[in-house]
């Protein structure tokens, strides 16, 4: 009776035992397929890489080039916040505003931080973060012009718009909508506003926040904001689709950003 009671807690042992090195093995293969998921995702890629890409385009203060050539602005600041967080070195790549989504769904780049508005058109085909700050297109015109007043003045004229920005949507939906307008498209914002200046164009639709930060740069500039904004928006990061993992990243920096302060101590050291 002793030797069957003994035999039968030792084939219990056996078997316990059998079930924890089971689930041991189970676990540790989990753990496996977990770390090679995380290995082929994206931000394991740019740190195998040694580097982020980010894509972006002159537009001041967003990013633009100082006296050494050196890319700085509002945007740059925050790419490099990016980078921090991944312990890794940004490398930016300049370009003109049209080539940045095909650069990021080309895979060229991993973000896109250029003073890019959300909107349900590009998230058709790019994803975008959260808001990292909130701006919007105004109407521009030279500051002794006492003609154009407000948008209800702007019928029939000449206006000057940055080329796949969302001033030149806006101006192509005014004359959709049965508004008169001639409508001139250029690579970057510094063109059509020295040429509104010079007297080349009656008006211009910009960014606010550009405008603003415009002015500053050029106090001589002779051009003059109309009012706020009459199309509100939102900057936002462009990464490509369906990479939920960098767009977390760059989400939680965007909140870290601004809940640190940093955000508006850098709105104030580019556009105050």
């Amino acid at each position: 009776m002793k030797t069957k009671t003994t035999g039968y807690f030792i084939m219990l042992a056996i078997l316990i035992l059998t079930m924890i090195l089971s689930g041991c093995g189970k676990d540790k293969e989990a753990e496996s397929v977990e770390a090679g998921v995380q290995e082929s995702g994206s931000i394991a890629e740019i740190k195998k890489r040694g580097k982020l890409v980010i894509a972006t385009g002159n537009y001041f203060p967003f990013e633009y080039r100082d006296k050494d050539n050196k890319l700085i602005g509002y945007d740059i600041d925050l790419g490099n916040k990016i980078g921090e967080k991944l312990g890794v070195p940004v490398e930016w790549v300049d370009m003109q505003f049209t080539a940045l989504i095909p650069t990021l769904q080309n895979k060229q780049a991993d973000l896109v931080i250029a003073g890019m508005y959300i909107t349900d058109e590009r998230k058709k085909v790019i994803d975008m973060s959260d808001s990292y700050l909130a701006t919007g297109v105004s109407l521009v015109k030279r500051a002794d012009d006492k003609t154009v007043n407000s948008m209800d003045d702007i019928e029939g004229l000449k206006v000057g718009v940055k080329a796949g920005g969302t001033s030149e949507k806006v101006a192509n939906d005014l004359v959709a909508k049965g508004m008169k307008l001639t409508i001139k498209a250029y690579k970057d914002n510094p063109e059509y506003l020295l040429d509104l200046s010079l007297g080349r164009l009656d008006i211009g639709f910009n960014d606010y926040l550009n405008q603003l930060g415009y002015n500053k740069q050029n106090p001589d500039n002779k051009l003059a904001l109309v009012g706020e904004p009459f199309v509100h928006a939102d900057l936002g990061i462009g990464v490509q689709k369906g990479d939920s993992e960098l767009l977390a990243v760059a989400n939680e920096v965007i909140k870290e950003f601004k809940d640190s302060g940093a955000a508006e101590e850098t709105f104030n050291k580019w556009l105050k």
